[in-house]
């Protein structure tokens, strides 16, 4: 079965530890919420996997193959991540900046074919933005920007698909959209690791859920039980009835 693997994964920031023997596996097909409060260390998590944060310990592996041996055009077409808040630095048009995602794809000095066509085509679509596709990017609102990038990730076409807060700046019909959308991903065959805040959005659309506190694993499985009323106290530091006032917009459409 194809899989992702992390073994004992240690990561350090300014000489502090921030992961601490972090491990897991996860199969294709799989769509997982990576939760915890701030400074758990899930971003540094996303980070770890993709080799930008560098481990201190530990390895992780795709299909039996190490990570950080692969090369780095193989490495970004197996992998693909899409940071939090990330800024546009350049005035492209729309179309422009989704088709950056077949870089790696592409040989030196080719351009892209129509299979590069068809891909952009496909996450400008997905990722409801096929609109905004000659429109420059200064002028796009902040969820619009989140959405374009979330297109640019998925014209990779990787396997493995990261995010960070992926619903951040989204009003509540485009967050409900963008889970659907990346739903959808892992029931196509790829494997989704969001990190989410919205505990509401990660019962209703993740198959499993990852607790990450102070570093470390503290539970994995399915949202519900992992989001028990126990763990809830001690590592949100909430009474289970807050849980109900979260997102309740997520059930508006009758889920």
């Amino acid at each position: 079965m194809t899989g992702l693997t992390v073994a004992n994964l240690g990561a350090d920031l300014g000489g502090r530890p921030v992961l601490r023997g972090v491990g897991f596996e996860a199969s294709a097909g799989e769509f997982i919420g990576l939760i915890g409060p701030n400074g758990a260390g899930k971003t540094t998590l996303l980070r770890a996997i993709c080799q930008l944060t560098p481990a201190s310990a530990g390895e992780v592996r795709w299909d039996g193959r190490l990570i950080g041996d692969m090369p780095a055009r193989t490495r970004a077409t197996t992998l693909a991540y899409l940071p939090q808040g990330q800024t546009i630095h350049w005035p492209l048009t729309v179309r422009r900046l989704v088709e950056l995602g077949r870089l790696p794809r592409l040989g030196p000095l080719s351009r892209p074919g129509a299979a590069d066509e068809a891909a952009v085509d496909k996450a400008l679509a997905d990722a409801d933005v096929a609109d905004l596709a000659e429109r420059e990017t200064p002028s796009l609102s902040g969820g619009e920007r989140a959405r374009v990038l979330l297109a640019r990730a998925l014209a990779v076409g990787a396997p493995v698909l990261l995010v960070d807060e992926p619903t951040a700046s989204l009003d509540p019909y485009h967050m409900l959209e963008i889970m659907r959308l990346l739903r959808r991903v892992a029931e196509q065959g790829g494997l989704v690791i969001a990190v989410m805040h919205d505990l509401g959005l990660v019962t209703r659309f993740c198959d499993r859920a990852i607790l990450l506190n102070v570093g470390r694993v503290v539970a994995d499985g399915r949202p519900k039980a992992v989001l028990s009323a126990e763990r809830l106290r001690e590592v949100y530091r909430i009474e289970p009835d807050a849980l109900e006032g979260l997102s309740q917009f997520a059930r508006l459409d009758g889920a």
